[in-house]
Order: C-alpha cells, then sequence, then structure tokens
C-alpha cells in the first residue's frame, strides 16, 4: 500500500507540474505583454504627445498575476532562495527536517495570504467593486485571476509536503532532498551547463 501511495503522489505532482510550467509560461508572457504596452505607451508620450489609456493600471494587474501564476512553478523546481550555508553540514536526516520545516513555513504564509485574499475577492464581486480610474476595470477580475495563483501554490504545496512527509517516513532521505531539498552549487552548475548545451545544439545547423 505504501508504494502505492507514493506512485499515485508520483503522479499527482507530474500532472501538478505540467499544469505549474503552463502557468508559469502564460503569466510570462502576460508580463512580456504588458512591458511592450508600457514601452509603446512612452514612446506615444515621447513622440506623438499620445498615450494608451491604463497602461500603468493594466501593467500592474498583469505583474501581479503573472507572479502568482509562477510560484507553484517555482516551488516545484526548486528555485526558490534558501540560505544554505550550514544547511550543506547538516547531516542528511536533520538536513531533511530543515527542509520540510521550510515548507511547512512557505505553506503557512501562503495559505494565509489566499484566506485574506479570498475574502477581499469576494467582497470585491459581491460589492461590484471598478477601479477608480478611466478604465474602470471590476476588480473581481483581476482578483480572480491573482488569487488563483495563491490557490494553486497552496494545492501544490500540499500535494508536495505529502509526498516529502511519506519519503521521509519512508527512510528515503534522497528523494527529500530531490524534492524538497535546497539545491546544491554543483546542481545549479549541472542546469546551467545542460541549457548551454541545449542552447548551442539548437542553434547548430
Amino acid at each position: 500500500m505504501p508504494a502505492k501511495i507514493h506512485t499515485l503522489l508520483d503522479q499527482a505532482l507530474r500532472v501538478a507540474d505540467r499544469g505549474s510550467s503552463l502557468a508559469a509560461l502564460a503569466g510570462g508572457w502576460m508580463i512580456l505583454a504588458a512591458a511592450a504596452l508600457v514601452a509603446v505607451d512612452v514612446v506615444l508620450r515621447k513622440l506623438a504627445t499620445m498615450t494608451v489609456g491604463g497602461a500603468d493600471e493594466l501593467s500592474g494587474y498583469a505583474l501581479a498575476i503573472g507572479s502568482t501564476w509562477s510560484f507553484a512553478f517555482v516551488m516545484l523546481n526548486r528555485g526558490n532562495v534558501r540560505i544554505d550555508a550550514l544547511y550543506e553540514h547538516l547531516p542528511r536526516r536533520a538536513a531533511a527536517a530543515c527542509d520540510l520545516l521550510a515548507v511547512l513555513a512557505l505553506l503557512a504564509f501562503a495559505t494565509l495570504v489566499a484566506w485574506h485574499g479570498f475574502a477581499v475577492m469576494s467582497h470585491a464581486w459581491a460589492i461590484g467593486s471598478r477601479s477608480n480610474t478611466s478604465l474602470a476595470v471590476p476588480l473581481a477580475i483581476p482578483l480572480v485571476l491573482w488569487w488563483s495563483g495563491y490557490a494553486w501554490f497552496v494545492a501544490c504545496g500540499i500535494l508536495l509536503l505529502a509526498r516529502s512527509v511519506a519519503a521521509l517516513a519512508a527512510g528515503d532521505l534522497a528523494a527529500v532532498n530531490r524534492l524538497i531539498g535546497a539545491r546544491s552549487v554543483q546542481e545549479e552548475a549541472a542546469d546551467e551547463l545542460r541549457v548551454a548545451a541545449e542552447t548551442v545544439g539548437s542553434h547548430t545547423p
């Protein structure tokens, strides 16, 4: 039965990773589109004394939404910043305990933000709040999109925590490190070399 649970959790994590990759990609394109809109607005202001109405407001929404949509991807790929000066010298079991504590703390904070964010979103939806700008954007729309990133992050965090606890209970410290451990310098260097090799390969005729 434990092996079956591990398999199911691994399958769920793969689905979560694919979904998080798509969300991060969509968020990145959203931020790029916002940057392009701001650039056009700046050029028009300079050359034609015109402006794209609401460029600053829309770019703010894009930045907030695109950021939350990338949170889960960063967590699942261990891209978040960790202070590991002492961590690298800890015994493997102590390091695994620190990893679990870090995920718990991150998940607790994200859950708190999602909880209060849901209250704000629900209130804006109930009273039909609109932005106090010329666009008069219904605030429930960007709030729902922003909050969905946190909700997805919490869901992925719970799944990741469950798989890590299962690995720790089975004594598989290597799996715990692979799932939630801080990335070593060697791992980061290997990833940089892999990306460089793929980039060179894609440009080689």
